[in-house]
């Protein structure tokens, strides 16, 4: 997680006296890199990434849980902007908004592993069968 303050915005920046949840991809659109940066009403933003190759479940959970770690750093700031930003998010919306990225980034994970199955299926490369079953088809 990073913090930076995001002072001089445009004034209809999401960042601007409010705050704002947005999908970040990776540069190089590799599925396996997910995250999102939260605009804090101060200016501040906090960036959360992470890498995988299977779906994050449950969904809820995880973005609880990343909701948490974005407030723990906040207090750890102490009074002032960290308190203000606290107090003034609606961190239910939030948690909401970062389920939604994590939806979405398991779609696209989920996507990628159907196209490697479907690659090996064409491929010939499939194993099936039980344990004693094991054709190449």
């Amino acid at each position: 997680m990073s913090d930076e303050r995001n002072d001089g915005l445009h004034p209809r920046h999401p960042g601007r006296g409010k705050c704002a949840v947005i999908e970040l991809e990776s540069m190089d659109n590799e599925p396996e890199i997910g995250g999102f940066i939260i605009f804090l009403p101060s200016g501040a933003t906090k960036t959360v990434h992470w890498r995988g190759t299977k779906p994050i479940t449950p969904t809820l959970d995880a973005a609880k849980e990343y909701t948490t770690r974005v407030v723990d750093s906040l207090l750890k700031q102490g009074r002032g902007a960290g308190e203000a930003d606290i107090n003034g998010t609606n961190w239910t919306s939030v948690a909401a908004a970062i389920q939604r990225v994590i939806l979405d980034w398991n779609d696209k994970i989920v996507g990628k592993i159907n196209a490697k199955m479907v690659r090996d299926m064409v491929d010939g490369t499939v194993i099936t069968g039980g344990p004693r079953d094991r054709r190449q088809h």
